[in-house]
């Protein structure tokens, strides 16, 4: 049985920890708050047998295997950091990190204490998703030539005016949802970025709105969009290649797929396994079973080019 320390309680602690009560082999037994209110929520609608308010004494109780990281994001570094050094295998929220740098040091100590350590991009174990990336390594559309996907909401209104979402450094547009943008165009776009624009709107001093163009070093293209001020709720996308096309409602997420190739149209589909976290925690629970420190479709180099990019294309955006 695999005991998960879940630190930081709020939304998406909710989905995680009702996600990981479909498991068997594992349970919800410590969570970390400083919020007394958070806490107590979570203690009569989950019963962990323990709850701490704060971080540290989770970290402490020999019990906990693997910690949940779901704190704002310029955070995520010191306490994925915090928990490795406390021998707990670790899945942190995207973004896992806000440079380069914190992505290298944590997954090369991950690796050389031999603790497992993911970075929680569900997208890439969506099942559907899982399908359709083996018939592209099989060529069934051929070679990669763009790739377009759009993750536009109005979350702006729906958060508290102190949010980190308004912060510079790690909110924005790009830190909050733009990072499932750029992991899916880089699951199948596999060459070095060579050039990036943002045509970039601005809201006391965070990009909410951003229209990123791509360049591959291969001569492939790729262009996204991410918003937290569009009512649309744009979620579509779309990857061409040189002999088809594959087209899904919601790219991070799909059900259903449209794959064209050969002149003819074919509707893909393949239903969740549980919800949307249910396969991003079987991966977890898998590479610590059989002692790894990464996951396939989630490895440590797949953590340090998504944050690469990222962290590039908030220079460019920026100005820095």
């Amino acid at each position: 049985m695999l005991h998960w320390g879940v630190m930081g309680l709020g939304n998406i602690a909710h989905r995680f920890v009702s996600s990981l009560a479909q498991f068997d082999e594992a349970d919800f037994y410590a969570g970390a708050s400083h919020n007394a209110q958070k806490r107590e929520e979570f203690k009569e609608k989950y019963h962990p047998p323990v709850l701490y308010e704060n971080y540290e004494d989770m970290l402490e109780d020999e019990d906990v295997d693997v910690v949940y990281i779901a704190l704002p994001h310029g955070l995520h570094f010191k306490w994925v950091m915090e928990s490795l050094k406390h021998g707990k295998c670790v899945l942190v929220e995207k973004p896992a990190f806000l440079t380069r740098e914190e992505a290298i040091t944590a997954t090369t100590y991950a690796r050389e204490h031999h603790l497992f350590f993911m970075e929680a991009m569900k997208t890439r174990f969506i099942p559907l998703v899982e399908v359709l990336h083996r018939q592209i390594e099989k060529g069934l559309i051929g070679d990669i030539v763009r790739v377009e996907n759009y993750f536009t909401s109005n979350s702006m209104d729906k958060v508290s005016p102190d949010s980190y979402l308004f912060d510079q450094k790690m909110g924005g547009a790009l830190y909050d949802v733009g990072v499932y943008n750029i992991a899916s165009i880089l699951d199948v776009i596999k060459s070095d970025v060579t050039h990036i624009e943002n045509d970039a709107t601005f809201k006391n001093g965070i990009d909410i709105h951003d229209k990123v163009t791509l360049t591959f070093a291969n001569g492939a293209t790729a262009y996204f969009e991410c918003a937290i001020d569009d009512l649309q709720n744009k979620r579509s996308g779309k990857i061409i290649g040189t002999k088809g096309s594959i087209e899904m409602d919601y790219f991070y997420r799909p059900t259903s797929a449209t794959v064209n190739y050969e002149g003819e149209s074919q509707s893909v589909t393949r239903e969740l396994d549980g919800d949307d976290f249910y396969s991003e925690i079987a991966a977890v629970h898998h590479g610590i079973s059989y002692i790894n420190y990464e996951a396939k479709r989630m490895s440590h180099q797949d953590t340090i080019d998504e944050v690469s990019l990222l962290e590039a294309i908030h220079e460019v955006t920026y100005g820095k």
